[in-house]
């Protein structure tokens, strides 16, 4: 007897998650299933015997090794350059139509819900960030500061500065007035009790921009 096919929704899941290309809430939500649904378990596996041979004919490529010096560079210059623009570009223009949107357009609609994952190359830092009501709750994996360091997180929004949002400890940071999908979080390491400049003056240790859930 042939077996029945699985639920199209859940097959499109299923290589969709072994893909990547997932929302991180999204994401979660399948790894949740892979580990409690054996059916969808099943479905994950079938699509990563079909797609690893093609992974395996992929040549890797590595970054360069002045990577996150550049981006330093760029977000972290003492006054504002054009390089700004091609930062934010760089993470697709459907991002900066977002920012252009909310900047001219916003509207005291409720507060939206956003989550990041910040991370840099060659750095050991990272960071999940869920921005809520409450405010903005960061998760860190890798080494804390020390007793002289803190992590300051910014917001990146185009052109512009970037803009303290506070140093990073257990309780939720507040909200700026506007927040869209696009815009750019960072976190730099700066002295114990922030950067002294009001900008920031350490390497940047994890960044990325902000999906909406």
């Amino acid at each position: 007897m042939t077996a029945p096919l699985p639920p199209d929704d859940d097959d499109l899941l299923a290589a969709e998650y072994v893909l990547g290309v997932l929302s991180l809430a999204d994401r979660i939500a399948a790894e949740n299933r892979v580990k409690f649904d054996p059916g969808f378990a099943a479905l994950v596996a079938n699509w990563e015997n079909r797609l690893l041979p093609l992974a395996e004919t992929a040549v890797p490529v590595s970054p360069s090794a002045d990577v996150l010096s550049r981006i330093e560079t760029r977000l972290f210059s003492p006054a504002p350059r054009k390089s700004w623009l091609a930062t934010v570009l760089a993470f697709g223009g459907a991002a900066l139509a977002a920012i252009l949107v909310s900047v001219f357009f916003y509207n005291a609609s409720p507060t939206p819900t956003y989550t990041a994952t910040l991370a840099a190359n060659d750095s050991p830092v990272s960071y999940l960030v869920q921005v809520s009501d409450a405010g903005i709750s960061l998760a860190l994996t890798g080494p804390a500061p020390n007793e002289t360091q803190s992590h300051e997180l910014w917001l990146i929004v185009g052109n512009a500065a970037p803009v303290s949002l506070g140093l990073i400890g257990p309780d939720p940071l507040g909200l700026p007035a506007t927040l869209a999908p696009g815009m750019i979080l960072a976190v730099s390491l700066e002295p114990a009790g922030g950067s002294p400049t009001g900008s920031p003056t350490g390497p940047v240790l994890a960044l990325g921009p902000l999906e909406k859930i």
